[in-house]
């Protein structure tokens, strides 16, 4: 008999997986559009924010909803799995993962107020706000979850692999997505973009998964045909 929940269900998968899917390619176009940065240093991150608002806005948005839809549908990665071989460690990286994709999300209000700063203020008087305000112990633990992210990733990939849902090459695909992500140079937006794309691809491929899998329920849960008399 059909579960009179599983449309429900199906709608919550495939509303899941397509999220996987846009939040990584948001997540690229953000980066490719950040606006160039000259050197590492806080006073040129502020003043290539405040020398073009309009890419500077367009890029945080889209960043935030890039980190905001991948930590939603990650939460449906977990029902890849059948069995109990990886499920408790696919359900553990998946719920740490969208909770610091989601305060990730948050976290790009600073872009606004970072642009704002260097607009409107002495670029040493800007740097010294915003490093006042970022060296709260509270704000690093509400709004910078970065490597906690990695780990979250890294245990929900090993989990789908250790399921066979998906390849152990996932994994180090990841690190070398999160490395190029933290290395690459941002005075070229475009390659630290291009350096995440192991990881976003890993990503947008288990958003497919979760996809294909819920047709294969809709398939599944289908009353079957009556047979002739």
């Amino acid at each position: 008999m059909t579960n009179e929940h599983s449309p429900a269900k199906r709608v919550m998968m495939i509303a899941a997986g397509a999220a996987l899917i846009a939040g990584a390619a948001c997540f690229f176009a953000g980066l490719a559009s950040s606006p160039p940065q000259a050197a590492e240093d806080k006073a040129s991150y502020l003043r290539s924010l405040a020398a073009d608002p309009f890419t500077t806005q367009l890029s945080a948005l889209l960043l935030h909803y890039g980190n905001l839809l991948m930590g939603v549908g990650l939460l449906a990665v977990p029902l890849l799995v059948r069995g109990r071989r990886g499920a408790a460690l696919t359900a553990t990286g998946a719920l740490l993962g969208a909770l610091g994709l989601v305060e990730m999300s948050g976290a790009l209000l600073s872009d606004w107020f970072h642009m704002e700063l260097g607009r409107s203020l002495p670029i040493e008087q800007a740097v010294l706000v915003s490093d006042r305000v970022l060296a709260h112990p509270a704000e690093q633990l509400a709004f910078n979850p970065g490597p906690l992210v990695s780990l979250a990733l890294l245990l929900t990939f090993a989990g789908l692999a250790r399921a066979g849902v998906l390849g152990w090459w996932t994994v180090p695909a990841v690190v070398a997505g999160y490395a190029g992500l933290l290395f690459m140079p941002y005075d070229m937006p475009i390659l630290p973009a291009v350096g995440t794309l192991p990881m976003l691809a890993v990503v947008a491929l288990a958003g497919r998964r979760v996809l294909g899998r819920s047709r294969v329920a809709a398939y599944e849960e289908a009353p079957a045909p009556a047979l002739a008399s």
